[in-house]
């Protein structure tokens, strides 16, 4: 059955196009022409969009939202399969078409490691997401594995999980004090659970002390999983980029994006040298990094920023495309790329997903922006119109 999305503004990669229809046939966008030039004999279904904005479905590629659908409290573990289906309704009412679930594999005995992160759980949901391709779902999952180099008990499962196709993408990261995230201590202070946060100055000098000396994954180790990820096509990213030297090893291990480098000077260098710099969605509507570290919207001014990401809030990637948009006045089509084509481009779905072109996938949205916040109408996942959201009159 033909699908037409018609009366809307449609945005392409470098421009608006008014007065044209979207046909959806076999899961594809099969056409793009004027409106009212199709045959409309047969079995056709029209979606009409009122005036308002058709857009390429939003790609998440960092996300740990299902951390709170899975683990809502510190002892309380609910269904994975349960987890997943309640988060993906929420994601799909946010526009995002495409979730890279992000999960950290933290070492046992870390300050921040909570049951789901610890690899036995890490790896159930990584099978869990991999199934998911074959079943029939409102929105497309994938995983990110964002792999801890202090936690050397689990290098071999992050390899075999790479080798076993569990990975869509791969992260580095190092969350020692004195560097990366965490280069001011009082954050790290700030972030320890409640009992460090209260523990005396000499312990807490300790606890630095000890986490800056702990070992970590070696080099020529780092090097083994880049390569074992190469192979299989997944894109490797770092994770809080804080000196140009990090830049340098980074093209070393072949890695090609930058997720939340700390300060501008790294972020600027980062977009020089080829990579594609992460930024999370958040940053943009709080005004500045909730660590104190670089703001977003300095990064994009100084075109230091390549893609957008919810990192924790789903909401913020609709509401920041548009911010951007309307209050700062960046191109529309231009604000839409750094949540559709540019995450496409960095983890290899652009072939098929991220922007609006015929023989594309029907991963759609329909955005009425008319109001104070711009809410999804409608959202097509593979030509399947998976949510629609209207609002009633008052009573």
């Amino acid at each position: 059955m033909k699908k037409i999305i018609t009366n809307g503004r449609i945005i392409l990669k470098e421009q608006l196009l008014d007065g044209c229809d979207i046909i959806l046939e076999d899961g594809l966008i099969s056409g793009i022409q004027r409106a009212g030039s199709m045959d409309m004999t047969g079995d056709i279904s029209v979606y009409d969009a009122k005036g308002g904005y058709i857009m390429p479905g939003i790609i998440d590629i960092h996300s740990d939202m299902i951390e709170a659908y899975i683990q809502p409290r510190s002892t309380a573990v609910m269904d994975f399969e349960m987890g997943l289906g309640e988060a993906e309704r929420v994601l799909a009412v946010c526009g995002i078409t495409t979730m890279f679930h992000s999960i950290s594999m933290f070492r046992d005995g870390s300050w921040d490691v909570k049951e789901i992160r610890k690899a036995p759980q890490v790896k159930r949901l990584a099978e869990l997401i991999s199934g998911y391709r074959h079943k029939k779902r409102l929105i497309r999952h994938r995983y990110h594995l964002r792999y801890e180099i202090d936690n050397l008990d689990c290098y071999e499962d992050v390899k075999k999980m790479l080798e076993d196709g569990f990975v869509d993408l791969l992260s580095f990261m190092d969350h020692s004090p004195g560097q990366g995230q965490y280069k001011n201590l009082d954050v790290y202070r700030k972030h320890q659970p409640g009992e460090g946060k209260k523990i005396s100055d000499e312990d807490f000098e300790k606890l630095v002390e000890r986490e800056k000396n702990k070992n970590t994954v070696t080099l020529d180790e780092l090097k083994v999983l880049a390569e074992t990820a190469g192979k299989r096509g997944i894109s490797i990213a770092s994770h809080d980029d804080d000196t140009i030297e990090k830049l340098e090893l980074n093209k070393e291990l072949g890695i090609k994006i930058s997720e939340f480098p700390i300060t501008l000077e790294v972020a600027k260098a980062a977009s020089k040298e080829g990579f594609m710099t992460v930024l999370g969605a958040p940053n943009i509507l709080l005004g500045g990094s909730h660590s104190g570290n670089l703001s977003a919207m300095d990064a994009i001014r100084e075109n230091a920023a390549g893609i957008l990401v919810s990192d924790y809030y789903p909401q913020a990637l609709l509401q920041s495309v548009f911010y951007l948009y309307q209050e700062q006045g960046i191109p529309l089509w231009e604000a839409v790329r750094y949540v559709t084509i540019n995450p496409a481009k960095a983890v290899g779905l652009d072939r098929m997903l991220g922007s609006v072109e015929i023989g594309k996938k029907a991963d759609l949205l329909v955005v009425d922006a008319s109001g104070k916040r711009p809410v999804p109408e409608f959202v097509f996942v593979n030509g399947e119109c998976v949510a629609e959201c209207h609002y009633r009159a008052a009573d």
